[in-house]
């Protein structure tokens, strides 16, 4: 199981999550998507069949149609819908994410922990009745959302799948953090240590000094943030404020996938050109150039934190210590 960390720097902290998972309507329409907007391609479709997966209705055989970016971690990845009105795939679920995933040794061990913190399992995958189950869904309790885990087997399939694909290249970055708007980050960060078994950092305030969303302007915008005390893709708390983007109503779910972004009005132009439209563009003030950016959903389910890398020092001093750096 994932270990933790008390101090240290960034390549002294434990891994964090490996991937997230779109329910998609249409695998050919999502991969040109996701690689128009984010500029990754993908590994061939790929049709799976789980011989043993145990959930609400007893034991079944499913077969789930997948693709993986073709990037370091995390992943990518794109889950066609199922033709079924309930389940984690179903096709009402289309343009949501399905989990966010994690890496895992022993499985075996995993699901005694999540069961001994009171998580309830929708299903696990496995080869037959006696093995390990070589993939463990959640149903949605950590903050709304619900968690994968991916044992060595299948984890190893999909690096071969993105080793062949690529043929040999230099693997490109993806995201550095997904978001989460809670009601409460203190209670958050609690249950988040207590399932995942990574350390948080202790809540600190926030401030954009210019944020601007929609005909509302903030200045500043203040609110409470945590991150994972782990090495990137971070886990993000964000405590609901207000009632617009960190609204209470966007409380349970994964919110984007939140990408550095060094030339940012370039970027903000050729995602408008997109379809996409802003939630908020935080600046330093008025007259300046934007220094980070959240989009609106569109229709495949993508929204995207844009942030300047120089933050990530911010971000790297945050998680190793614990303590978000004074201005």
């Amino acid at each position: 199981m994932t270990g933790t960390t008390n101090e240290g720097a960034a390549s002294e902290l434990p891994f964090s999550f490996s991937h997230t998972a779109l329910v998609v309507d249409d695998m050919e329409a999502a991969v040109k998507r996701f690689s128009d907007v984010f500029g990754v391609a993908f590994t061939t479709p790929v049709t799976s069949v789980f011989p043993y997966v145990r959930g609400a209705a007893g034991v079944t055989q499913e077969t789930v149609r997948t693709c993986v970016s073709l990037t370091q971690e995390p992943y990518f990845v794109l889950v066609e819908a199922q033709n079924r009105d309930e389940g984690v795939y179903a096709r009402n679920q289309a343009g949501s994410l399905a989990y966010w995933g994690w890496w895992e040794e022993d499985m075996e061990a995993r699901l005694r922990h999540l069961r001994a913190e009171g998580v309830r399992i929708t299903a696990t995958y496995g080869i037959g009745p006696d093995a390990p189950p070589s993939m463990i869904v959640t149903e949605r309790d950590l903050c709304g959302t619900r968690l994968c885990y991916v044992g060595a087997a299948l984890r190893d399939e999909w690096a071969g799948r993105v080793e062949r694909d690529l043929g040999g290249d230099r693997l490109p970055e993806s995201y550095y953090h997904v978001g989460m708007v809670v009601p409460d980050i203190d209670a958050a960060i609690e249950r988040c240590a207590a399932v995942l078994g990574v350390p948080f950092t202790e809540a600190a305030w926030t401030e954009s000094p210019h944020q601007v969303e929609g005909d509302v302007v903030h200045t500043p915008f203040r609110q409470r943030q945590a991150i994972s005390r782990t090495r990137e893709p971070y886990v993000e708390l964000i405590e609901a404020t207000g009632d617009g983007v960190f609204g209470p109503d966007r409380a349970g779910a994964l919110m984007y996938y939140a990408c550095w972004e060094p030339e940012m009005t370039r970027r903000l132009a050729r995602l408008s050109e997109q379809g996409f439209t802003m939630d908020a563009v935080i600046r330093m003030d008025a007259g300046s150039d934007p220094i980070a950016a959240i989009t609106s959903r569109d229709a495949t389910g993508i929204s995207i934190e844009l942030a300047h890398p120089g933050a990530k020092p911010v971000m790297e001093h945050w998680a190793s210590t614990g303590r978000l750096p004074q201005s």
